[in-house]
């Protein structure tokens, strides 16, 4: 049964998502909402922490103060679903193989949306870390965040927020055979991997692009079989490949993104 907090949650959540609630609206007062809901105070200022901590409302002071209601943005939303895919991984909930699917699916349809519907400005944002990632002297973070840079513009120049959103959730899920693959990859086959990409979608060339984005995902796939092979795993009953000596989160190459970053 629903705490009387969790209740009143529940109805405001239900009033922003049907637009009784707009961005932008200021909340009743705590001894409003109290009388209106027949809770305590205390309980009001529960729901409205809960509701901040989703990033429905913010509360400011002074005479303008009060609590608004806010929309929260894509990389937020990805971020928190990227977060719950993420722990469903690491316990074994999904495996890195529906990873993969849902990465070609999702980024394949992204690539041919973006051959369609780019700008001059896409083009730019894509150029760049092609670019800055053919530094031989370039360090493993720094590739990585090019890498990063690339696949995000790919995915904003698809002009669909859905996909986009979808591109960053499942990128948050952050497979941890990334060093594995980081220290066998040549980063020089990605980068013109990368540009034939870019060169697709520049023309506006949807079979091009995503015949290229075809063959850079076959090579990161089939890389990816050869590690796990190595290290006698399987991409559809292991979810979690322990890495000597990582102690951390894992840099992105099948996976790893942050806020609006969607390879």
């Amino acid at each position: 049964m629903r705490t009387a907090a969790g209740q009143v949650v529940d109805q405001l959540r239900t009033a922003i998502i049907d637009g009784r609630l707009r961005a932008g609206d200021r909340l009743p007062s705590e001894q409003q909402m109290a009388q209106d809901f027949g809770v305590s105070r205390g309980t009001v200022r529960e729901a409205i922490r809960t509701l901040a901590a989703s990033n429905l409302v913010t509360s400011t002071r002074g005479a303008a103060g009060g609590t608004f209601v806010t929309t929260p943005q894509a990389g937020e939303l990805a971020e928190r679903i990227g977060e719950q895919l993420g722990l469903w991984f690491r316990a074994g909930n999904i495996s890195l193989a529906e990873v993969q699917h849902a990465r070609h699916v999702l980024e394949r349809e992204c690539v041919a949306l973006a051959a369609l519907n780019r700008t001059e400005e896409d083009l730019s944002a894509m150029r760049r870390p092609i670019e800055i990632s053919r530094d031989p002297g370039l360090g493993e973070d720094a590739w990585l965040t090019t890498d990063v840079e690339f696949h995000t513009a790919v995915s904003k120049s698809a002009k669909n927020s859905i996909l986009e959103l979808a591109m960053t959730a499942v990128h948050l899920v952050r497979p941890r055979t990334n060093r594995l693959l980081l220290k066998e990859l040549r980063r020089d086959c990605i980068a013109d991997q990368h540009w034939a990409m870019y060169e697709g979608i520049r023309d506006r060339d949807v079979a091009a692009a995503t015949a290229a984005f075809e063959r850079h995902f076959s090579y990161l796939r089939d890389m990816q079989q050869r590690v796990l092979a190595d290290a006698h795993a399987d991409a559809e009953t292991m979810p979690v490949l322990d890495i000597p000596g990582e102690t951390g989160p894992t840099p992105h190459l099948f996976g790893d993104a942050h806020q609006d970053a969607a390879r």
